[in-house]
């Protein structure tokens, strides 16, 4: 039976069976903090249907997602890495389910084993890559293909296609007012792209969605394909590596 994590899935066997040993299924809500900003790792989180998001916070209060991680990968990679704390919030986005495992014991284990350590820096390099492009996207992108980016990225590291998510969940996690989500929402939605109500949203044709997305879905969808960090897609179906 696969674990529906497509970095687990992708391990060599014998790093595969190690890792495995080490995890337990979790439920997560939305909106559950797994990592504090400023705490250590105490726990690594791999996700199958939940989605994940680091959120950075200013002293105001203030915030804005910075990376996704879902079933590709794993929360919190470089401070694991590093054996630092966190300088970014890990929250659950969409309720789901991920396999958790203890930080000290992965890490001893990735010391021992050079190809878990390689496709970690692997994965590791992807999720800088997509933070440096979010920070290209949110300086100069429209707000309506930042929505659309948004929308196929939390669809397709959650497998699903039908989420619960309210306005006010996206605005935070752009960092805009809700005014312009609610803008952006209605000029979506008038093009039949996706259907939503009561914190509900289901995506009703993915490939109008993409072609109103920005480029950097794209690029980053590219990207992770050709480290192998992402699985590939058939047609214009979400990656659906949760099983």
């Amino acid at each position: 039976m696969t674990s529906g994590n497509h970095f687990l899935e992708t391990l060599d066997p014998p790093d595969r069976d190690a890792v495995r040993e080490l995890l337990i299924v979790t439920d997560v809500r939305a909106g559950e903090v797994l990592i504090a900003q400023g705490e250590p790792v105490q726990e690594v989180h791999f996700p199958t249907t939940a989605y994940l998001a680091n959120l950075t916070f200013t002293p105001n209060g203030r915030s804005l997602q910075t990376a996704m991680v879902g079933c590709e990968g794993l929360s919190g990679l470089a401070p694991f890495l590093a054996d630092a704390p966190c300088a970014w919030e890990v929250a659950s986005v969409i309720t789901g389910q991920v396999l958790v495992g203890p930080a000290m014991s992965l890490r001893r284990l990735m010391n021992d084993a050079p190809s878990l350590r390689a496709r970690l820096l692997a994965l590791t390099y992807f999720y800088q890559a997509q933070a440096t492009q979010l920070a290209v996207c949110n300086a100069f992108h429209r707000i309506d293909a930042r929505v659309a980016r948004w929308l196929l990225t939390a669809s397709d590291l959650s497998g699903q296609d039908r989420f619960e998510i309210t306005q006010d969940d996206i605005a935070i996690h752009l960092g805009v007012q809700r005014t312009s989500i609610v803008e952006a929402f209605g000029v979506l939605k008038a093009a039949g792209l996706f259907r939503h109500g009561r914190g509900r949203l289901t995506l009703t044709n993915r490939a109008a969605l993409e072609a109103r997305a920005c480029t950097c879905y794209a690029q980053l969808r590219r990207l992770g394909e050709d480290l192998g960090v992402l699985p590939e897609r058939r047609s214009d179906e979400a990656f659906r590596c949760a099983g």
